[in-house]
């Protein structure tokens, strides 16, 4: 099968989307090896500067003459290409557009109707924006393009929101983003110092209000816990005893990418209590190394986390207090505590990893390549 690969953010680049990308490039070529990329760096480049203009009520991405713009780039390209299928990783804006003789696959982590009603950065957006969005989603909707998201919130508010069955959207989780597997890990001992990770750059919406209180709860009540915060440095937490920073660590340099490893290899648990998230790419790559995470209850991460077996899974309103006692709870029982670091590491082996993710793709891919059916239109309730 011979496949065009649409996606925003360049896969060759492996800082894109923290790498997504050029996973999912890396398994279809593993898979199907005649796949061909058409990479607009430069226009991504400024359309990601470009929603910075969100709180403006603005999104230069779901502007038409952006969309046209793209539908005449790509159909060029398509037929030179002239592929069996087109796969568009979180591309709907560059897609849209094309014409329906192209079979279609979307891959995503949330359609724009569910990001805009979730995420609070696009809380003002203008009704022009939101409408054009809208289009553009539906468009790909009423051809009968395939979708393949990353977890099961992602297919239900999409289904609520588009006025279609749950069975129109099928689910895959992303991969752990890493260039090779990370061996199996020894078990971790519940002996101090307990240590908590976090990874990731935005601390207020990642949880960083719920995080500082459980790691200072945790220390009045243990004394040895050490909080570890890659990926950004928050004010709040400059100088504070107990408290490690490492930077923003990039997997693109070797040096960089074996410290992540280390502080994954090394810590007692992940928390990452985010407020909005729509997988949680780090989750899955801490469950790579065995490491049970703890979260909140939101977006896609209850696809990642099955509560209680490979991961603490709390209610979104749950205090902070509630999270050092769900973890103090784990950590005082050495056998529950080892059991979820087998489980963590299961769930990578069986179904967070990139080859899983391939089976499903492969699955839909065969599925808009097969001879044509009558596509799902959206009714009425679906056009909001």
């Amino acid at each position: 099968m011979r496949l065009a690969l649409v996606s925003f953010g360049s896969p060759f680049d492996t800082s894109s989307w923290s790498g997504t990308p050029y996973h999912v490039l890396a398994e279809l070529k593993r898979r199907f090896g005649d796949v061909h990329v058409i990479d607009t760096p430069r226009l991504d480049d400024l359309l990601v500067r470009g929603s910075a203009l969100a709180p403006l009520g603005l999104l230069p991405a779901r502007e038409p003459l952006v969309g046209a713009w793209f539908a005449r780039r790509l159909s060029a390209r398509l037929e030179t290409i002239r592929p069996d299928a087109v796969v568009a990783l979180a591309a709907e804006a560059k897609v849209a557009g094309l014409p329906a003789r192209w079979p279609l696959l979307v891959i995503s982590d949330s359609f724009f109707g569910n990001m805009v009603n979730y995420y609070e950065k696009y809380a003002r957006l203008s009704r022009r924006t939101l409408d054009n969005g809208e289009a553009q989603q539906r468009a790909i909707l009423d051809r009968g393009a395939g979708v393949l998201l990353s977890s099961e919130w992602a297919a239900a508010t999409a289904a609520a929101h588009y006025g279609l069955p749950r069975s129109r959207f099928r689910v895959a989780p992303f991969g752990a983003n890493f260039e090779h597997d990370p061996p199996p890990p020894p078990p971790r001992p519940n002996t101090a110092p307990l240590k908590l990770l976090f990874v990731g750059i935005d601390w207020l919406r990642k949880g960083g209000e719920v995080i500082l209180p459980v790691f200072q709860s945790l220390r009045a009540r243990l004394g040895d816990v050490e909080l570890h915060i890659a990926g950004c440095h928050p004010p709040q937490t400059a100088g504070l005893a107990g408290v490690i920073h490492h930077g923003v660590l990039r997997k693109e340099n070797p040096r960089e990418a074996e410290r992540l490893a280390s502080l994954y290899r090394e810590a007692s648990f992940l928390l990452i209590p985010s407020r909005q998230e729509a997988f949680g790419l780090v989750v899955a790559e801490a469950c790579a190394f065995g490491l049970p995470p703890v979260a909140a209850d939101t977006g896609g991460v209850g696809t990642i986390i099955r509560n209680g077996v490979n991961g603490l899974l709390l209610p979104l309103t749950a205090t902070a207090e509630d999270f050092a006692a769900a973890i103090l709870s784990l950590w005082s029982d050495a056998d529950a505590y080892r059991a979820m670091q087998a489980a963590a590491r299961a769930a990578f082996e069986t179904r967070l990893n990139w080859r899983a993710w391939g089976d499903e793709a492969e699955c839909a891919l065969a599925e808009v390549t097969a001879p044509a059916s009558k596509p799902l239109a959206l009714t009425s309730a679906g056009r909001r």
